[in-house]
């Protein structure tokens, strides 16, 4: 696989708001009732960037909270983790790039934890592991290409039309 540079690319509308609405679940999933997602987003500054590398969109939630390391890896490579789902339905012709920003905030607050590269293969391991099983999921993955669609139609989804969205998940919440 060839290395993408660091400068922006930007995907398709569609694999954007993919991303997006996989953070937006997995924060669902995550957050068994503790906190909820405010609103996700397609349209936020596009120049937002971690250590000079592109980020697209975002998805927040209602109020700031800690969450462990594994939980931390959901919700960051959840976006990497529903595009590879949506990229495995129709392969593109080259290599795709990954959202190096989530990529660069996941790895450096796992060797800031673990301080041992051996230790942060292996978590990032189970949370991928985790998260391809989430996006695999028929039910969860008809919410994520549900969010998607509202988020290519308003651009920002938020309030009770996004809590109405995520509602499905409700079976999923707690289920390890």
């Amino acid at each position: 696989m060839r290395h993408p540079d660091r400068r922006a690319v930007i995907p398709e509308p569609q694999r954007i708001a993919i991303h997006q609405a996989g953070h937006a679940v997995a924060q669902t999933l995550v957050g068994r009732r503790r906190f909820t997602v405010a609103s996700v987003s397609i349209d936020a500054e596009p120049a937002r960037s971690r250590h000079g590398l592109p980020a697209q969109g975002q998805a927040l939630l209602d109020r700031e909270t800690f969450l462990g390391l594994y939980e931390f890896g959901l919700v960051t490579l959840a976006g990497i983790a529903a595009e590879e789902r949506y990229l495995a339905q129709d392969e593109p012709a080259d290599d795709p790039v990954v959202a190096l920003s989530d990529l660069a905030e996941w790895q450096e607050q796992a060797w800031d934890a673990l301080q041992d590269e051996a230790r942060v293969g292996i978590v990032s391991l189970n949370v991928m592991r985790k998260l391809g099983e989430w996006m695999a999921d028929d039910g969860i993955w008809v919410v994520v290409e549900q969010v998607a669609q509202a988020l290519l139609a308003h651009g920002t989804i938020q309030g009770e039309v996004l809590q109405q969205l995520l509602a499905p998940l409700e079976e999923y919440r707690g289920k390890g």
